[in-house]
């Protein structure tokens, strides 16, 4: 099999990136969404979630996410491959923790396992992957949005 359930340390980090920095977690809820499949309350347009209760209903969501991803995929088996898995109260993991490369690293095998059912790009969980990737390059760019090249930037020619 080649989807799998991710564990609590990965749902806790990709969680906990709500709580990290000054900015709030940022996810627009358009109206071709779903709503959540967890208990995170959602409206349409822009919500803000920034603190451990809301972190650990995100962590929640992703969970629900995976698991129907692996009922999609494997429809028959998929009670396996969480079978003696007990999931554990969200965990914070602070900044200082871990890396933005293992948060991306974390995140881009999160969407893989994710992205079985059919509403995967319409699902909330999705709209937070996408929120928590925005995150993440804002604090990696210090929030520079545009790029000016600086003045006295010599042209390279390319040889081929």
């Amino acid at each position: 099999m080649s989807a799998f359930m991710v564990n609590d340390d990965h749902l806790d980090l990709l969680a906990s990136v709500a709580e990290w920095g000054r900015e709030d977690l940022w996810v627009y809820f358009s109206d071709e969404m779903l709503p959540p499949r967890s208990d995170l309350q959602a409206e349409r347009g822009g919500n803000y979630y920034r603190d451990r209760f809301h972190a650990s209903l995100i962590k929640e969501e992703l969970r629900l996410e995976n698991q129907a991803s692996l009922w999609a995929r494997y429809p028959n088996d998929a009670n396996e491959l969480w079978a003696g898995m007990e999931f554990r109260e969200y965990r914070r993991i602070f900044d200082d923790q871990a890396t933005t490369g293992e948060v991306l690293g974390a995140l881009a095998c999160y969407e893989y396992q994710a992205c079985e059912s059919e509403t995967w790009k319409t699902s909330f969980a999705f709209a937070l992957c996408q929120a928590i990737r925005k995150k993440i390059c804002s604090q990696l760019s210090g929030s520079n949005w545009e790029y000016t090249r600086p003045a006295n930037l010599r042209e390279r020619v390319r040889v081929i």
